[in-house]
């Protein structure tokens, strides 16, 4: 699949991305196995660009798009998330997290201080399990 450079940067993206919203849970629970196929498939069909968010599914999006991609070559894929929202423990008994079919065992602080921005890359760095 083509790839198109970032404006000046050295960063090339494929044509078509990967959004990972609906690894999340978003409107409706997705279970792994379907999660997973799904991701294969956009590998298999050269889908090299992963986007994903803390936000969706309070990290379980992240998790998913991580273990596709840690299994393969770092200079196959391009990976971007979101910084603003960390993610704190919480009692989630019994509740569904706000949009996304999840249980509730986060919530969600927004924060856009520097120590805010660069906990929010580190966790879901540590999430995807990637560098």
């Amino acid at each position: 699949m083509k790839r198109n450079r970032l404006g000046k940067s050295d960063v090339h993206v494929t044509e078509l991305g990967f959004g990972g919203g609906p690894l999340g849970g978003l409107f409706e629970a997705v279970d792994d196995d379907t999660a997973a196929g799904a991701l294969e498939a956009a590998w298999d069909s050269g889908i090299r660009y992963f986007d994903t968010s803390p936000h969706y599914g309070i990290g379980q999006s992240e998790r998913r798009i991580g273990a596709l991609l840690r299994g393969r070559p770092r200079d196959a894929w391009t990976l971007s998330t979101k910084v603003g929202r960390v993610l704190v423990p919480q009692d989630g008994a019994g509740r569904k997290d706000e949009a996304f079919e999840v249980p509730a065992s986060h919530r969600r602080v927004w924060d856009f201080t520097r120590d805010g921005v660069l906990r929010s890359v580190e966790d879901s760095l540590t999430r995807m399990g990637v560098d």
